[in-house]
């Protein structure tokens, strides 16, 4: 009883506020895009580079913003976030057309993003330790994954019923909060120095990341698909670049950007892997689901977050009952557990899918796959971050972070263009004529057998990605039990 008295709730419940509007944000644009066409005189093709955009910022700046809390310290880093992030958001929320709404959201509030967020692991790795940490891991988790969830149901609502640009509004009452709640976070020393920065380390990892997640994200647009090779692969060669010279820089006992000895760390390599499958599937499913509720069944953007609340509530029960099982089980068991429940949930969902599907129908393979998701948050975060030691931990929360935004941009780009590949497919299966048709025809030829085959291609493809994260997961070392 002492231990659950003496919890730091102050601490924690910034981290949540800071996670939950950072995914809230993230969903409303993205159930909002017709608005946001209209109110800022653009199309869809702005809006997704305006996306695009946003996405790149946060990876490729992400290891930058988790060292500047080895420069300026943690508090500091974070506090300077929020102030970017609010500036962004009010910029944001004022916007008139869409050079404004980049600078204000892709710009500001991606830069406040990866100042924020890397702060936010290393606020719990510094204030919690056994099931305190594990709980705190479980709360940032489910919260990140039910914001996200949420968010289609409070974005879609606002926008359907009166304006995204709410969503900003409330988004700085938030940070007002937060502002107002500061003291409550302990500052730490700066460890380095601005001589040492790594100059040659920061332009390797942000020109490899760029290419890269721009390579990736460029995978949904078929007709970029010639330059998509080159992106992917010069991204990695300069990531490769990136390893080696961080590894020369330690040698030579000069500064560096990020630790990268501690990569093949076989926990650390392994967790990483199974945080990237679960972004992906979660960003996959957040893709494809709102997609088919909107554009076969005709539902809102508010009725599409209602219909996929259940799984919402699952998530996040579980997220924190999991850091209950992980003091009854070693938490690899409860880990692997919560991936095979996963996939289990992915199976369930795989052949319902056609034009009479309603949410009925969709209710009990996405509460499994909710409880399954809710259950790995509990432990994926806690089980990487742990496995390295506490003075290595802001390096440890930029890589953990940096390949979550990695995870994200993959299930985007990736589970999208299935989808489509599988939709064709079981199109073209039913044609006499074996041209396929022009865009303006493909809305009135949509039928079961082409939905049924995009949708189930989809989930086996994110079922092979649970089956990759299972055995990743193997190769977790044992912690036992958390007590």
């Amino acid at each position: 009883m002492e231990q659950r008295r003496s919890f730091h709730w102050d601490v924690l419940l910034i981290v949540g506020l800071v996670v939950f509007i950072l995914v809230i944000d993230t969903t409303t644009i993205e159930v909002s895009i017709s608005a946001l066409v209209n109110d800022l005189n653009t199309d869809a093709s702005g809006i997704q580079t305006i996306i695009t955009i946003y996405t790149l910022v946060k990876a490729a700046f992400m290891l930058i913003g988790a060292k500047l809390q080895d420069f300026i310290g943690r508090k500091r880093t974070f506090m300077a976030g929020a102030a970017m992030y609010g500036v962004g958001a009010f910029t944001a929320a004022i916007s008139q057309n869409a050079a404004m709404f980049l600078a204000g959201w892709s710009i500001l509030e991606g830069i406040g993003t990866v100042l924020m967020l890397p702060a936010t692991v290393t606020f719990i790795t510094g204030t919690y330790e056994g099931k305190e940490r594990a709980f705190a891991f479980g709360v940032w988790g489910g919260i990140a994954a039910v914001g996200s969830m949420v968010g289609l149901i409070f974005g879609g609502y606002l926008t359907t019923f009166y304006t995204w640009r709410w969503v900003f509004v409330l988004e700085l009452g938030v940070l007002l909060i937060i502002f107002a709640l500061h003291r409550m976070l302990k500052e730490t020393r700066p460890t380095a120095s601005w001589k040492s920065f790594d100059l040659g380390g920061a332009l390797l990892s942000v020109l490899g990341l760029i290419a890269l997640v721009f390579g990736l994200l460029m995978i949904k647009e078929p007709a970029e698909w010639a330059i998509v090779p080159f992106f992917i692969t010069g991204g990695i060669i300069l990531l490769f670049g990136f390893y080696f010279w961080e590894r020369r820089q330690i040698r030579k006992a000069k500064g560096i950007l990020v630790d990268v000895t501690i990569v093949p760390e076989r926990s650390f390599l392994a967790g990483n892997v199974v945080a990237i499958g679960q972004k992906l599937i979660t960003a996959g499913f957040l893709f494809i689901l709102p997609l088919f509720y909107e554009m076969v069944t005709g539902a809102s953007a508010y009725e599409t977050g209602v219909a996929i609340l259940p799984m919402s509530l699952a998530i996040f029960v579980f997220s924190i009952l999991g850091a209950r099982f992980a003091s009854w089980f070693e938490p690899k068991y409860v880990l692997l557990g919560g991936i095979a429940l996963t996939g289990a949930g992915l199976a369930g969902l795989r052949d319902v899918f056609s034009l009479t599907t309603t949410a009925h129908d969709i209710i009990p393979g996405s509460l499994l796959f909710g409880i399954g998701l809710g259950i790995v948050l509990s432990q994926v975060t806690n089980l990487t971050l742990s496995s390295i030691r506490s003075e290595r931990q802001t390096d440890a929360s930029g890589i953990y972070n940096t390949t979550r935004q990695l995870g994200s941009s993959l299930g985007t780009a990736i589970i999208g263009i299935v989808l489509i590949l599988g939709f064709a497919q079981g199109l073209l299966a039913g044609r006499s004529s074996p041209l396929p048709p022009d865009r303006a025809q493909w809305s009135s030829l949509i039928n079961d057998a082409a939905v049924n085959q995009g949708m189930e291609w989809a989930f086996v493809a994110m079922i092979l990605v649970v089956i990759g994260m299972f055995i990743a997961a193997l190769f977790i070392r044992k912690t036992g039990k958390i007590v």
